[in-house]
């Protein structure tokens, strides 16, 4: 494996581990938000947030 694709498959796993993180965290405050889909939804949409800025932050 070059080096480029190990860093494509790094990427991809940070990226599915944080949406999953997010589905999850979701899940378990959906009854206090009052609707589980739209909680879902939202730490989802948050889980992307952060896998993206994970793997595309700037190298100092």
């Amino acid at each position: 494996m070059s080096r480029k694709s190990k860093k494509r498959q790094a990427s991809r796993g940070t990226l599915a581990l944080c949406i999953t993180a997010g589905l999850i965290v979701g899940v378990g405050l959906g009854p206090f938000v009052g609707s589980v889909l739209l909680s879902m939804v939202i730490f989802g949409l948050l889980g992307v947030a952060a896998g993206l800025y994970f793997t595309h932050r700037p190298k100092p």
